[in-house]
């Protein structure tokens, strides 16, 4: 996490730094975000850079967390929300307010899943851990949720039923942030509804195969 020097600084210039960071891992991974290109764009020389991180990891780090705990604040679970009737138009709502949020500032999705080819190592670091638990234990609940409703199949062993999920969310994230200069708020409400709907017609209970 940044070093204490980072957090005495102004939060417009906390924020300035942590969108152009933020702008460069989504466009260009963590590889291939240059760190001398975050510098330029935040209007602050190397040497004054090492004042705040240790390192482009440590940056991309803390910038990661700062948007992850933004994204999670805008998508609070509230289970008495969620009935039998309503589940899947509560899923959509979820997605259609987070994309509808963020259609000026798509970057913040893309920061999130620029980690993709960090180390194992690097992505079990504390904050990044904690982090990836903290969204594990929220998608988990909603889940099971579902599973008590009677709207998610109960056929699929949890950590399978669970990878699916993240794996679907994840390709549509990333389809998304690729095309989002391309799409229309209307065309990003329709995202919304076809990412819950895929979701519903991978999860909701069907015949079972031992029937």
């Amino acid at each position: 996490m940044p070093r204490p020097r980072f957090n005495k600084l102004s939060p417009q210039k906390r924020e300035r730094i942590l969108e152009a960071a933020a702008k460069e891992f989504a466009a260009h991974g963590y590889d291939g975000a240059s760190l001398n290109r975050i510098l330029v764009d935040a209007g602050i020389s190397k040497g004054a850079a090492y004042y705040y991180f240790d390192d482009k990891a440590d940056l991309y780090t803390t910038t990661v967390h700062h948007y992850s705990q933004e994204l999670m604040a805008e998508a609070l679970y509230e289970p008495a929300r969620f009935t039998a009737v309503n589940y899947w138009d509560e899923i959509a709502a979820l997605y259609r307010h987070q994309f509808t949020s963020y259609a000026q500032r798509p970057w913040v999705f893309g920061v999130v899943k620029a980690g993709g080819s960090l180390s194992a190592e690097m992505m079990e670091q504390g904050p990044l851990a904690q982090l990836w638990e903290q969204a594990q234990f929220l998608l988990v609940q909603l889940l099971e949720h579902g599973r008590e409703l009677g709207v998610i199949r109960t056929d699929l062993p949890d950590e399978l039923l669970l990878s699916l999920v993240i794996a679907v969310d994840d390709a549509h994230d990333r389809w998304l942030f690729g095309h989002w200069s391309e799409l229309s708020p209307v065309e990003l409400e329709q995202a919304a509804m076809r990412i819950s709907d895929t979701l519903r017609r991978l999860l909701a209970p069907g015949k079972n195969l031992q029937d």
